[in-house]
């Protein structure tokens, strides 16, 4: 008997049940059809697979794996084969631990650096982050482990994430916020895809029929499995008919939904039936699954080069790096001792181990005369250890200072307030520099700070969160070991407020204007002529590198590459192209092309970057669909603004490239709302629903209501930061998930909420 015929078989309430997971971490199961429930774990940087019974929302102790440097790291490498490597280490760790999916990498954009989850993604640029995307998935799935890319789509915000709507028009939606998942699917072909929490243009992720089925299973071809975030399912029925497959984690009342809306014949039987298979699809492959060894250690050599080669060195005044064995160096600042290597929520990883520049620096040639913590890593003011500081240094020829970002200011669920380091670092910084030694700082943070302070510093490296050997991977460049080949993945803005959607960005819980447009990062920057601190693609070396003749035909363009330095480094080609835009004022230039090159001293090379698919291509608001043609730029350059290389190439009109036109237009102004307008509540008027905020429970009528925003109030207090800032924005259902409420206990919930203390009660404690 075939898949199809014994899913046919089942009634349909067992198959409303295999709609939703097994457990917090495992898919849906069903002996009837040999279904096994398949494990899945978090995972853009290392796998956090827990040995103990989840806590509030599924965080719990996890079990030791590599931890990988980030993604905003592991982006500024610009190092296709890199990153698959790392993915194929990810992959054979996930096997061995019985993982059959890992949930990443992630790859939004970083519309603002405020973002508090930016360090778990690649870049504000949507080619380079869906090339490195699809690098990962490339080597997860080569371990025969599933790879979900997330969050699709249009998640650039943490603030109230799963209520706000993203209202994007067509070009921007496309160009900006689909192509790194559209390049992702195609080239690197993931078997599964994770809806977003929020909304775009008035309808949720998890439930808009034309992104899932439209878009990502039409268009781009997508026949993979479609997965909820954990407790990103608002309207049961409606993510199924949109193309979901698989709602995490388990929701015991959702299955009710769907019987129902399946036997009034509002939900398609064949729908229910292509989910059932791609889930059958995805317990055979976990069934499947080589449960080989893992070299720990060789995983731990292949974080540090992946770090090694993440590294950007800002600034180098004088030579000041690397540093000679002669000088008499003193290393000051907490993350020294105590690294951060990695952000904060979900992807939290458990070390195998875990290397610091302090103990690094020890077991190196460098003249190491003593350690001093300097500053309170939290940020208060406290003198004497600065004093400490600044009386070791007396005796040092260099100081290497080592600053970043708390823990508390880079994590899930929340956003940075700002883009500055903790005062009291920059006070210590200014007080080293009046002493007229030589700074070197080394920068841990996963994204874009203010470093409006490095003129009191000779030399900066950024070293991101550079995972569990960024200690080695530090001093291996502090000591000229390794020659930091690193390039930014976003830009460094002069000021916060240069940023362009920074008075926007959030000022609203409840919408989102992308009133941006296409100008996100760099291409704002330069299309505008707005001075930047750091512009995107910049790095230096401590060689230096010639460029010479450059060239380009119908298929490419090439330039000779020669290392004119002493030393063997790397350095990114990088190719922007400005498109023919009539509808815009300005057309910015576009990365769509790159190729990182390592020469030994003296050696040279030929190089060769194609053009590829997205290329030339622009999105037509009008037609709404692709075209081509007309009259391109074609730019080579070290960074966005720096290019040596300049060409013209015309093409004739061209037909469209994507089909039939869509709707998309209509379908936009339909859903979007005109403003942020919220009605005010007043206490015992507002009548609850699933979707209704935990917060407002406050204005039910019920006593049940108020009680439980009064323990939400408290919970929203809590020391964990990712519980206390998830707090403020969630549904009634998402709490009714984690509670594990069947059917009737969430009906009850909400009768109780609305007044109906007795009848509501009566079935949260007793309904079945």
């Amino acid at each position: 008997m075939t898949d199809k015929e014994k899913t046919q078989k089942l009634d349909i309430a067992t198959k409303a049940r295999l709609l939703t997971g097994s457990s917090f971490w495992k898919s849906a199961e069903c002996r009837q059809i040999d279904l096994s429930p398949a494990l899945m774990s978090d995972g853009p940087h290392g796998l956090r697979v827990q040995d103990k019974l989840p806590n509030h929302l599924g965080m719990g102790t996890s079990l030791p794996s590599t931890c990988f440097p980030t993604a905003s790291s592991m982006a500024c490498s610009w190092d296709i084969s890199l990153g698959e490597e790392l993915g194929a280490a990810l992959g054979g760790e996930a096997a061995h631990m019985g993982v059959a999916m890992v949930l990443g990498p992630g790859l939004n954009i970083k519309r603002s650096p405020k973002c508090g989850r930016n360090f778990e993604y690649f870049s504000e640029d949507s080619y380079l982050s869906g090339k490195l995307a699809a690098a990962y998935v490339r080597g997860i799935q080569s371990a025969g482990v599933y790879s979900c890319i997330k969050h699709f789509a249009v998640n650039s915000r943490e603030y109230a994430r799963m209520v706000y709507d993203c209202r994007v028009d067509e070009q921007t939606l496309r160009e900006t916020y689909l192509t790194g998942f559209e390049i992702a699917v195609k080239e690197g072909k993931p078997a599964a895809v994770m809806t977003a929490y929020n909304k775009l243009n008035g309808t949720y992720c998890n439930s808009d029929e034309y992104l899932i089925s439209g878009i990502l299973r039409g268009e781009w071809g997508f026949d993979g499995l479609v997965v909820s975030d954990w407790g990103g399912t608002y309207d049961k029925v409606a993510a199924v008919r949109a193309g979901v497959d698989l709602e995490m984690p388990r929701c015991d009342f959702s299955a009710e939904e769907v019987q129902t809306a399946a036997e009034r014949g509002e939900l398609a039987p064949d729908i229910i039936d292509k989910s059932i298979s791609r889930q059958l699809a995805f317990s055979r492959a976990a069934q499947n699954i080589e449960k080989g060894q893992v070299d720990w250690q060789k995983n731990a050599e292949l974080a540090r080069r992946c770090a090694e080669n993440s590294l950007v060195l800002l600034k180098n005044e004088g030579n000041a790096l690397p540093l000679n064995n002669a000088e008499r160096v003193a290393l000051v600042g907490s993350f020294a001792n105590n690294p951060r290597c990695q952000g904060a929520g979900s992807s939290l990883v458990n070390p195998t181990s875990l290397d610091n520049i302090l103990g690094a620096m020890q077991s190196s040639p460098i003249n190491l005369i003593g350690f001093a913590e300097g500053f309170d890593r939290k940020g208060g003011k406290n003198e004497k250890l600065k004093q400490c500081a600044l009386r070791l240094v007396g005796d040092a020829d260099t100081v290497v200072l080592c600053m970043g970002l708390p823990e508390g200011m880079e994590l899930e669920s929340a956003d940075r307030a700002h883009l500055q380091l903790p005062e009291n670092q920059i006070d210590l910084l200014k007080s080293l520099s009046s002493l007229g030694k030589k700074i070197v700082v080394v920068l841990s943070c996963g994204g874009v700070v203010d470093t409006s302070w490095d003129i009191y510093c000779s030399a900066l490296i950024h070293a991101h969160l550079a995972g569990q050997s960024c200690g080695g991977a530090v001093v291996n460049a502090l000591a000229g070991k390794v020659n930091p080949s690193g390039r930014l993945a976003e830009s460094y803005p002069l000021h916060e407020g240069d940023v362009p959607c920074d008075k926007i960005y959030d000022k609203y819980a409840y919408k989102m204007d992308f009133a941006e447009g296409i100008y996100v990062g760099y291409k704002y920057y330069n299309a505008l002529g707005v001075p930047v601190k750091y512009p995107f693609g910049y790095g230096l070396s401590y060689t230096t590198f010639a460029y010479s003749d450059a060239c380009a035909d119908e298929k490419g363009v090439y330039v000779t590459v020669a290392n004119a330095g002493k030393v063997g480094g790397a350095t990114v080609v990088q190719m922007y192209v400005r498109a023919p835009r009539p509808e815009l004022e300005v057309s910015p230039a576009e990365l769509k092309g790159f190729k990182k090159v390592f020469l030994p001293a003296g050696a040279s090379e030929r190089v060769f970057i194609p053009f590829d698919e997205y290329t030339f291509r622009v999105w037509d608001n009008a037609a709404h669909c692709w075209r081509q043609g007309g009259r391109y730029t074609v730019y080579l350059g070290e960074n966005s603004r720096d290019f040596y290389f300049e060409h013209t190439i015309c093409f004739g009109q061209s037909p469209a490239i994507c089909g039939a036109p869509s709707s998309y237009e209509q379908y936009f102004n339909s859903h979007i709302s005109a403003d942020e307008s919220r009605p005010e509540y007043k206490k015992g008027q507002l009548v609850a629903t699933p979707l209704t905020e935990i917060a407002d429970l406050r204005y039910c009528k019920g006593v049940v209501a108020r009680l439980f925003a009064f323990i939400a109030r408290l919970y929203s207090r809590s020391k964990d930061e990712l519980l206390s800032n998830s707090m403020n924005h969630l549904p009634i259902r998402f709490i009714m998930v984690f509670l594990h409420f069947n059917a009737a206990r969430a009906r009850g919930f909400i009768e109780a909420c609305n007044g109906h203390f007795f009848k509501g009660v009566k079935k949260i404690l007793f309904g079945k």
